[in-house]
């Protein structure tokens, strides 16, 4: 797979050039979808986990991994605040994160190039809302939380499975833990998943390690949570000390 993250600089320069062709291509893309883009006016809800830990990301075809895998995400998160890098196999000497300003309502890209170049991208935190679609009957999960226990991380887990017509999720959950999984959606203004939460509901705390196999038996991704701190985070992490920093406008505008 070829590098799709380009120079830092470059895609700043890119971005700044065409953002009105940008935002014509998505309200044409959105027109008739059901998807609404707007700016996030709704009041600060504080994150609910706290802490920071990297996501170890396999996607496999049956007992075959498959190229570029695996992916991590490293996430960090206070009450205000959370920060995002995803590693791929392809983007190695260049560092992407995303960050968001929950309470002020901003959205950071950041980017150092291999030279060690920073920039940074800062526009207006969008909701984005999806039309309702009609609910099947009959797709309830199916639920199963047994009574297996392993400690992940030093934390004793539980092992549940959640079976629905798409397919097959065990996982192995950390009871006494927060999920991050609500506060992600919320913060990246992902609304339209609202089924997919409330079947997580079901089960209370954070899963450490999962798998979901699809109903045909070969898609199958398994996921490792590592390096798992809980409680208060570096402000370093968050800091925007040394990137140059560019407001893009708001689509539409």
């Amino acid at each position: 797979m070829r590098n799709l993250i380009l120079p830092a600089a470059l895609l700043v320069t890119v971005l700044a050039t065409a953002q009105t062709d940008i935002n014509k291509m998505i309200q044409e893309r959105m027109a008739g979808s059901g998807m609404k883009i707007e700016d996030d006016t709704s009041p600060f809800v504080p994150n609910e986990f706290i802490g920071s830990f990297r996501m170890e990301m396999h996607m496999l075809d049956g007992a075959t991994e498959k190229k570029n895998s695996p992916t991590n995400m490293h996430y960090w998160s206070t009450e205000d605040m959370t920060m995002n890098k995803m590693e791929m196999s392809d983007t190695k000497g260049q560092d992407m994160r995303m960050m968001t300003d929950l309470k002020n309502k901003w959205q950071y890209t950041l980017m150092i190039d291999e030279r060690g170049k920073k920039s940074a991208m800062k526009s207006k935190k969008k909701k984005v809302t999806m039309a309702e679609t009609e609910k099947k009957a009959g797709n309830e999960p199916e639920i199963t939380v047994t009574n297996e226990t392993k400690t992940i991380e030093g934390h004793v887990c539980t092992k549940a499975i959640v079976k629905t017509e798409e397919g097959l999720w065990t996982g192995w959950v950390a009871k006494d833990l927060k999920a991050p999984f609500s506060d992600m959606n919320r913060n990246t203004g992902q609304r339209g998943n609202e089924q997919m939460m409330k079947n997580m509901k079901g089960l209370q705390g954070f899963p450490l390690e999962f798998e979901w196999v699809d109903a045909k038996g070969n898609g199958r991704m398994v996921c490792n949570i590592k390096d798992l701190k809980v409680g208060s985070v570096d402000p370093s992490v968050f800091s925007l000390d040394g990137f140059e920093v560019m407001e893009m406008p708001s689509f539409g505008q």
